[in-house]
């Protein structure tokens, strides 16, 4: 008996289990070769979520980096403020991301 991840809620369940105990979605109907699939499918939107969250951390931080070179707001403005608020964030949120996606990649 091992544990296997449900294709449908993606929670540890057993592989010899009828349905799901989390979600209730029935086990038994699904073949080996659509379960694997299912799990690929999973995986393969997973990867491509992270890299979407990097892409839009990445835009965040070079957008907010550009618009402070190319406006200058005045210093001690509440633009100033945000615009490294906005910077700080993107930043941040990238490098978490991508942290995020090598821990995936491990896996």
């Amino acid at each position: 008996m091992a544990i296997i991840a449900c294709p449908y809620c993606d929670k540890k369940v057993s592989d010899k289990a009828a349905s799901c105990n989390h979600c209730g979605n029935n086990l038994s109907e699904i073949s080996v070769e659509t379960l694997k699939r299912m799990q690929r499918d999973n995986r393969l939107a997973k990867g491509q979520q992270l890299n979407n969250h990097a892409m839009l951390a990445l835009v965040l931080f070079l957008g907010s980096f550009t618009w402070f070179y190319y406006q200058s707001p005045e210093p001690d403005s509440w633009q100033q403020k945000a615009l490294y608020a906005a910077m700080v964030v993107g930043c941040v949120w990238y490098l978490v991301t991508k942290v995020r996606i090598v821990m995936y990649k491990r896996k």
